[in-house]
């Protein structure tokens, strides 16, 4: 083989490996809704807001400023999640404590107003969900 097929043959192989890199797998996870928030550190939610339970996770939903908070209750190594849906927009996200157990997290958000959210809590392991809980409904 001379050398111009032979550096054309290795720099379409270095291509198609680096492509395959980059190519998703039907086998990745990922978090609910199209918005994946991780949580900062907070002493948990002060003033008016609702609240929802589920094994191991509580997590509530403050109106006033859109401010998520999660609470993971129990060292199991999953991580605690809310996850919220705005149907009127089209709005699907996750606001994600993997901060450990015994730990508030915030996630601070911009939803409009006047609109029905829905959210629940949730377990995941590694962005794979374990369960989740009923849905909560609220208007802001």
């Amino acid at each position: 083989m001379d050398g111009p097929r032979r550096w054309a043959l290795a720099l379409a192989a270095t291509a198609g490996a680096a492509a395959s890199l980059l190519a998703p797998t039907a086998a990745s996870a990922a978090y609910y809704g199209e918005e994946t928030n991780y949580t900062a550190i907070t002493s948990g939610p002060t003033g008016e807001y609702v609240c929802v339970d589920h094994t191991g996770v509580n997590v509530c939903f403050k109106p006033y400023g859109d401010e998520l908070y999660v609470r993971d209750l129990r060292a199991d190594g999953y991580a605690a999640v809310l996850e919220w849906n705005m149907p009127e927009n089209g709005r699907r996200g996750s606001c994600v404590n993997n901060l450990g157990s015994g730990t508030w997290g915030l996630c601070n958000k911009d939803f409009p107003e006047f609109t029905r959210i829905y959210f629940n809590a949730a377990r995941y392991n590694r962005g794979n969900l374990v369960d989740r809980g009923w849905e909560q409904v609220w208007s802001t």
